[in-house]
């Protein structure tokens, strides 16, 4: 069986996107699928495959989803074809069209040898816990396992509360993260990838050693929270 993960939420700017950047650095030799308006991950170069999401709202509800439903053709058979765990990122409000597609083929990507686990980010925004549940209905079906990260970055969500709308998912916690300005600038451009690569020295020389070690230990901190967020799902993907 070759295993897929989708990385879903259908609000926006809850960090889904940081967390696929995660898997990928815990995970480095899976590949990526990134189904989008634009293409974010740039830093990981051929590793990632995009696909850009066009149908716009008024076309899905002239067809009655058809649009939406044939949009997501390449996606299908990218995953379809994969031969090795992969990571796939998926856009806001993109999420449950491209669920219940894939819960139409359960039998198909069965038949295939593809498996599925699911992971959905969320903040305490109303927006982001509403969604929890309803993707989670539509991928129980299919998927093998189901994780939920509870991103803290808009404060932490009532325990019974995220019990309750997370039931039968495994539940993992990305803490705030504080970042000195420059390394939030620096994280912000080059993503999770480029942080092992910086050049410490010229941190340094450019902001001084007491502020260029504090970007460094921000951004290394930062790195490890978050492959420490995705450490379940990253161990379900490789097993």
């Amino acid at each position: 069986m070759t295993k897929t993960m989708l990385i879903i939420q259908d609000k926006g700017g809850v960090g889904k996107t940081l967390a696929a950047r995660g898997l990928a650095e815990v995970v480095p030799a899976a590949p990526l699928i990134e189904v989008d308006s634009s293409q974010r991950m740039l830093e990981l170069g051929k590793r990632v495959k995009f696909f850009q999401t066009r149908a716009d709202r008024e076309a899905i509800e002239r067809t009655g989803g058809a649009a939406a439903r044939a949009e997501f053709d390449p996606v299908i058979d990218a995953i379809a074809s994969a031969t090795l765990p992969t990571i796939v990122d998926v856009g806001a409000n993109t999420g449950a069209c491209l669920l219940t597609v894939i819960a139409d083929l359960r039998e198909d990507f069965s038949g295939a040898g593809i498996e599925f686990g699911v992971l959905i980010v969320t903040t305490a925004e109303p927006g982001a816990l509403a969604c929890v549940p309803k993707l989670l209905a539509i991928a129980e079906p299919f998927a093998t396992t189901r994780f939920v990260i509870e991103n803290r970055v808009a404060g932490e969500v009532d325990p019974k509360v995220l019990s309750k709308i997370a039931a039968g998912a495994t539940v993992t916690c990305l803490m705030n993260q504080v970042l000195d300005e420059q390394a939030a600038a620096i994280l912000q451009a080059g993503g999770l990838a480029s942080i092992p690569k910086i050049d410490a020295k010229a941190l340094h020389a450019k902001f001084g050693i007491a502020h260029g070690s504090r970007i460094r230990r921000d951004l290394t901190r930062a790195r490890l929270d978050v492959m420490q967020s995705v450490r379940l799902p990253a161990e379900w993907l490789v097993a």
